[in-house]
């Protein structure tokens, strides 16, 4: 998979995000087993916020030359969807979501292979044979 690939992919997967979590929290509360309070209504909505951004990052990256900046976005989005994946396990296990909880984990560590080959292959790619 080329990284304009993977970007655009990844995009459209955080606006996905980005709507459903902005638009409808307590719909997502409530399918993953959880009561719609309005704190958590709150927080994933300044979640789906961030993955608004992410998913503008992303679109406007999958163009780009590469360069430094074009690595560091690989590199962030690495990271950031490897720490997603280890808090989405340690929800699934905490025992306060239903099956569904399983689903982000899945996602997330997708996403960061993903990137983390992305990274290592725009690094392998630079080094002198």
């Amino acid at each position: 998979m080329t990284l304009r690939t993977l970007f655009s992919l990844y995009a459209l997967l955080a606006l996905v995000f980005c709507l459903g979590l902005l638009l409808f929290p307590a719909f997502w509360i409530t399918l993953y087993g959880a009561p719609p309070d309005a704190q958590a209504k709150v927080l994933l909505r300044l979640v789906g916020a961030l993955f608004g951004g992410l998913a503008v990052m992303a679109w406007a990256g999958r163009s780009g030359e590469p360069s430094k900046s074009r690595e560091a976005l690989v590199l962030g989005l690495a990271v950031l969807n490897g720490l997603a994946a280890l808090a989405s396990v340690w929800g699934a296990l905490s025992g306060v979501y239903n099956q569904f909880a399983w689903g982000p984990v899945i996602t997330f560590s997708l996403c960061a292979v993903g990137f983390v080959l992305a990274a290592r292959g725009a690094r392998s790619a630079k080094t002198p044979k």
